[in-house]
């Protein structure tokens, strides 16, 4: 397949920069290539997608499959997830000149684009992807799985909203007691699936798994497949995120209810409903101070976003709807919304950071959650998961709570 190129929507920010679309024959090896199910039944091709930043942006940097060397005095490359947040740093300039400091650029990779639950350990696994942000359950199900990453932030205690359990609004469906004999559709590995089964188990409904039949019938389903199959009535009851991409829409136009929230002081609130970024573990042994400026421009980012009572948001939902390529109306529910995963807080103390990952394991396990009761970790290896230099008292530590300015 040939390159495609492609450029950015322009900003008054900065200069416009480039991404860049490429499969290669590595990539098909490594099971990047995927079918994705849709209505039409379309098969898609995954690719990965990257914004070259660079101080001159009419010279971007070319996007490389190789890890860049240890070597301070050579230009190095950091290879980071493109998400709401690191969109919005990228316009304002913020990684460019934080980057370069360390005369070092940046490179944001889309792995979100068609939608592949296994694009990002795939791109971690063979070096295209340095710094990622995902759920604590989805970085979690990595590393068990062997995959050589550390956490290096974990974000505040959760909302109860952030995950939910909704049905369309013109069913007769009002109650948590409603949803007994119903279905329930979620990814059986993703982060609401948690939330739904702990929230709904509080108020005496359970829900099948491969272990035990419970008063509700599963349907592991993800994605654009999860909205068309929710908007079919082919599944009840959806559990997810409000502030979604698949699902803000649905919100806005009023044509859900919600049935239950995530328990409020539960496992899912206080552990598994935090977000996390993660770092391939060979390259930030190689480049702590590249995951330090990092954390720098993270913390700037949110304190910004947070400045006057959210008086930023506006500026960057407009960005981010640029450069995700969503509209104007999910961009800003998904900043503005209480559900929203776009951008928090961060944990600072080390501790509480492996305690809330080891709570969240030991509560699936004695649950019998299908995934993390065939793929356990010890808490010694949870302790090594979360990396202490990035956190207080750490060699690379930025404080990333809200402190006073």
């Amino acid at each position: 397949m040939a390159k495609q190129r492609k450029t950015l929507h322009p900003s008054v920010h900065s200069q416009p920069f480039t991404s860049t679309k490429s499969l290669t024959r590595q990539h098909r090896r490594t099971g990047i290539l995927l079918l994705l199910g849709s209505a039409a039944g379309i098969g898609m091709t995954v690719a990965t997608s990257g914004m070259a930043l660079s101080q001159n942006s009419q010279t971007p940097v070319t996007k490389t499959t190789a890890v860049a060397p240890n070597v301070p005095t050579k230009t190095r490359l950091a290879h980071i997830q493109l998400n709401d947040v690191t969109a919005v740093a990228a316009r304002k300039g913020w990684l460019q000149e934080e980057f370069a400091k360390y005369n070092a650029t940046v490179d944001l990779v889309s792995t979100s684009s068609y939608g592949s639950s296994g694009t990002v350990a795939a791109l971690f696994d063979r070096g295209d992807l340095h710094i990622s942000k995902s759920m604590m359950n989805g970085s979690l199900q990595n590393r068990v799985q062997g995959l050589d990453i550390s956490v290096i932030w974990v974000a505040e205690v959760a909302v109860p909203r952030r995950a939910t359990t909704f049905v369309l609004a013109d069913t007769d469906i009002r109650t948590v007691a409603d949803l007994k004999g119903k279905t329930l559709g979620s990814g059986l590995t993703l982060c609401p699936y948690y939330a739904s089964v702990e929230a709904l188990k509080a108020q005496g409904v359970t829900v099948d798994n491969e272990f035990r039949k419970g008063d509700m019938r599963y349907v592991n389903i993800t994605g654009l497949t999860a909205t068309s199959a929710f908007l079919a009535r082919r599944f009840d009851a959806w559990a997810a995120h409000p502030a979604g991409t698949n699902t803000a829409s649905l919100f806005i136009r009023g044509d859900v209810r919600e049935v239950a929230t995530a328990v409020p002081g539960g496992v899912y609130v206080t552990s598994g409903g935090r977000d996390v970024y993660s770092v391939y573990r060979k390259w930030s042994e190689q480049n702590p101070d590249l995951v330090k400026a990092f954390l720098v421009v993270l913390d700037r980012t949110t304190r910004w976003l947070y400045a006057n009572n959210g008086a930023n948001l506006n500026e960057a939902v407009k960005i981010a709807a640029r450069e995700m390529r969503n509209p104007i109306s999910v961009e800003a529910y998904l900043f503005k919304d209480e559900s929203r995963t776009t951008f928090s807080w961060g944990e600072p103390n080390h501790t509480t950071s492996v305690l809330a990952i080891q709570k969240f394991l030991h509560h699936n396990i004695a649950e019998k959650d299908p995934f993390f009761t065939k793929h356990p970790l010890s808490d010694k290896d949870v302790e090594a998961f979360v990396d202490r230099r990035f956190f207080a008292g750490g060699e690379y530590f930025v404080d990333p709570s809200p402190r006073k300015q």
